[in-house]
């Protein structure tokens, strides 16, 4: 009796190579869009939290207007964030298609859905967040398994925790390579600050700085999350496409013509 083929695996240099891919074909608008929403929020939050600290009165940072002033910054963040990550991942699953990555419809659906990506975010940071906080491995294994929730979301809308089993259920059999992914990802972001910090002459350590830092600090900060939540977001898009084809047979124009 003939045995049944073997069950298709995530291709990781064949994800890389989409994702980068799109990169290249849409860098200018995927940058532009980088730099507005994540680049812009970021530098302006270190820019504000370095100028802070180096205030002459150092009893400002535990009045209430520091922490209201934080806590309004850190939710611009996260809501331009997943703006952001729902800009580049229709973009790049249409791009990926063979159609126009139309970045202006990208973004209208994105604000449609908002209210919906800010609530599977928050949930999916709590649940790695408690998963990290036993013993680190959970949390990385959650994090696996429910990277492409948001994807989800976008291309096939089924809901915020019917998007987290959609998600466990692509990624199911793969986990260990998705894992691969995410050390890479690591990588890339690391890289980056690293990179972009030594060209802009930025410091976090060493505490006697100039006056001009906290603006260096800012700009180094925005560029740098600007480049890493763009390779993350269509890197994670174009994995959602191969986790698509491997399980389900599903075609990149099949995947695209939702959109259209």
């Amino acid at each position: 009796m003939a045995s049944e083929p073997p069950e298709e695996k995530v291709d990781v240099g064949r994800v890389l190579g989409r994702g980068f891919s799109a990169l290249r074909d849409n860098f200018l608008p995927f940058l532009a869009a980088s730099l507005l929403l994540a680049g812009l929020p970021a530098g302006a939050l270190q820019y504000w939290a370095q100028s802070s600290f180096d205030m002459a009165d150092p009893g400002f940072v535990i009045t209430g207007g520091y922490w209201a002033v934080l806590g309004a910054t850190l939710l611009v963040n996260i809501v331009s964030a997943v703006l952001l990550q729902g800009v580049l991942t229709r973009s790049t699953v249409l791009h990926l298609g063979g159609r126009d990555d139309d970045i202006g419809a990208s973004a209208a659906l994105a604000l449609r859905l908002l209210p919906a990506l800010i609530a599977l975010s928050l949930l999916l940071g709590l649940m790695i967040a408690v998963g990290m906080m036993l013993l680190v491995f959970p949390g990385l294994m959650i994090y696996c398994a429910t990277l492409v929730a948001v994807p989800a979301l976008i291309e096939e809308r089924p809901g915020i925790l019917a998007s987290i089993t959609r998600s466990r259920d692509l990624t199911r059999g793969s986990r260990w390579r998705i894992f691969l992914i995410a050390i890479l990802f690591w990588f890339f972001s690391v890289a980056i600050q690293s990179i972009v910090a030594l060209i802009g002459g930025v410091s976090l350590i060493d505490a006697s700085q100039p006056a001009v830092e906290p603006l260096r600090a800012g700009i180094a900060a925005g560029v740098s999350a600007s480049l890493s939540t763009m390779i993350v977001a269509t890197v994670t898009a174009a994995l959602y496409v191969e986790l698509r084809e491997v399980r389900e047979g599903a075609t990149t124009n099949e995947l695209a013509d939702v959109f259209a």
